[in-house]
């Protein structure tokens, strides 16, 4: 298998036991020199923390040791990166954030149009590794991307992935991968983990759960043999090299506390400069920020650290990378009105419609959850344009003994089978988008496709500029909500629905040829990673 660093969890069980205890027993005799110092404070100050899932209790254990020394009050809490943008601007929005890259605070600083340029020191670093029962023949970046036998969690889980395609982007660098077939390994993976459920948890992959590796951290590796020391499970990293998690604590608080925010950074930093501080990370199991290896032969030792590319070329493609995996979350909003009984070429443009739609069903991933409404002049009752038929629902999920899948399906060849009435558009189109900002899901691509063969003909209605308008006050940089447009024959009014896809940062398509139908369909659905 050529010369890869390898680490074998059940050669370490004795070591670190004895070690373990040691660190409690040290943990328990300096309670009294840690406890909070508020005996000596007339003014406890909060912190609120936010840390990405996988760091949480390291970070827990550093601010429990910084209060004994402060005059500070830390809360933490775990934020999976799905959900992180949302956390940023709530309400109660934190001070700190620890992350597991500084990419990934620099990709969710350009979402948000943050001016926050503070990143500060590395709390320390773990390598990416492949852990497993087996591995593959051949470890290489690229290949890893594409191995359907090696599992690798979302970006919206951890940063993990983001290694193998910083590894893909350094082949494309030393001009041993193309451009183009590295786009092809990114989709294909993201089609992988869309599809695939697959995990990362070495107690089930040792248990005989399928794939055999995942992709996954050293510190993982190093925390799971401490508790099976009978199990074997080797991590192994590429011959290239490998990227490191790099736990960053980044100041995100507003201006009024920026510094209560600095105050408490140093207070967590200078723990780490302190024994009690570096115990509790090599009992994390996390390497020191210089990267070197963790005591006592644990971990896969001395690594080569892979050479990365152009920072913005990175940050660039993680973007992309991260919109691509996301899972889909659409509310697909049909017109049924009576034009849509017009011939287009020996059928309906509603029996045309009902084939892609069909097909395109087929196609979402498992992953996807849509929902479904339609749309003419007061198909809803009462000057109401639209009907809510479905709401938007995992595909798979169950509902009275069928699948949301198979209900959409249904509801797909109902709906194009009663034609009648005018074409209320606008309304339906912002009260779709209401609909998907009110039930927003940060762990999916969330969006609106609209399908229309015609233009507003309801006069009882919000002019385009209004809608326009309403849809640029609800624009939110946590709340990316693209309406994409699909306009069905040159009837379609192909101006005013690229007015409404360019005010919430969609696409619009004309289909001028029924056969256009179904592949402009499934470049809606996949538009998620060019807005990125």
């Amino acid at each position: 298998m050529g010369d890869h660093r390898t680490t074998t969890v059940s050669s370490t069980g004795l070591r670190v036991g004895l070690s373990v205890a040691l660190v409690a027993l040290l943990a328990g005799g300096g309670y009294l020199v840690w406890q909070k110092n508020s005996d000596k404070c007339d003014d406890v100050r909060a912190v609120s923390v936010i840390a990405d899932t996988g760091v949480k209790d390291f970070v827990e254990r550093l601010t429990e040791r910084a209060e004994g020394e402060s005059c500070l009050d830390f809360t933490v809490e775990a934020v999976a990166p799905s959900h992180t943008g949302e956390r940023l601007t709530g309400r109660d929005a934190p001070q700190i954030w620890v992350a597991e890259s500084q990419s990934r605070i620099r990709q969710v600083r350009t979402a948000l149009g943050r001016s926050w340029s503070d990143i500060g020191p590395s709390l320390g670093v773990s390598p990416v590794v492949v852990a497993g029962r087996t591995h593959p023949a051949r470890l290489s970046w690229t290949d890893l991307m594409t191995d359907p036998k090696v599992h690798v969690d979302p970006p919206a889980q951890s940063d993990v992935s983001n290694a193998a395609v910083v590894g893909s982007l350094a082949a494309v660098s030393s001009g041993s991968l193309t451009h183009g077939t590295l786009i092809e390994d990114l989709t294909k993976r993201a089609l992988l983990m869309n599809n695939n459920e697959g995990t990362s948890d070495l107690a089930k992959i040792a248990d005989g759960a399928d794939p055999a590796a995942a992709l996954t951290t050293e510190r993982e590796v190093v925390k799971y043999a401490r508790s099976h020391s009978d199990d074997v499970i080797e991590a192994k990293v590429p011959e290239s090299g490998t990227v490191n998690l790099d736990y960053r604590i980044a100041d995100v608080s507003q201006s009024a506390d920026q510094g209560l925010a600095a105050e408490a950074i140093r207070a967590i930093v200078d723990v780490l400069q302190t024994e009690d501080g570096r115990a509790i990370r090599d009992e994390e199991g996390i390497r020191p920020p210089d990267g070197s290896p963790l005591a006592g032969g644990e971990g896969v030792g001395d690594v080569a650290a892979l050479q990365q590319p152009n920072r913005e070329l990175v940050d660039n493609i993680l973007r992309k990378w991260s919109a691509l995996t996301k899972p889909i979350r659409s509310l697909v909003v049909q017109d049924v009105s009576g034009s849509m009984t017009k011939d287009a070429g020996g059928r309906s443009r509603a029996e045309l419609l009902r084939e892609a739609s069909l097909f395109g069903l087929k196609q979402f991933p498992k992953n996807t959850a849509l929902g479904y409404w339609a749309f003419s002049i007061n198909r809803g009752g009462d000057g109401k344009d639209y009907r809510e038929i479905l709401p938007i629902r995992p595909l798979a999920e169950k509902v009275d003994g069928s699948t949301q899948r198979a209900l959409l399906g249904k509801a797909v060849d109902d709906t194009l089978s009663d034609l009648a009435g005018g074409t209320g558009l606008y309304d339906t189109v912002l009260a779709a988008f209401r609909s998907v900002y009110d039930s927003y899901d940060p762990a999916y691509s969330n969006s609106v496709i609209i399908m229309t063969d015609g233009r507003n003909e309801d006069r009882d209605t919000i002019t385009l500029a209004q809608l326009v308008s309403e849809l640029n006050i609800m624009k939110n940089p946590a709340r990316r909500i693209p309406v994409i447009a699909v306009g069905i024959s040159e009837d379609a009014d192909a101006a005013a629905l690229k007015r409404i896809a360019d005010a919430t940062g969609g696409k619009s398509f004309i289909a001028r040829d029924p056969q256009d139908i179904g592949p402009i369909l499934l470049q809606a659905v996949s538009f998620r990673a060019e807005g990125a």
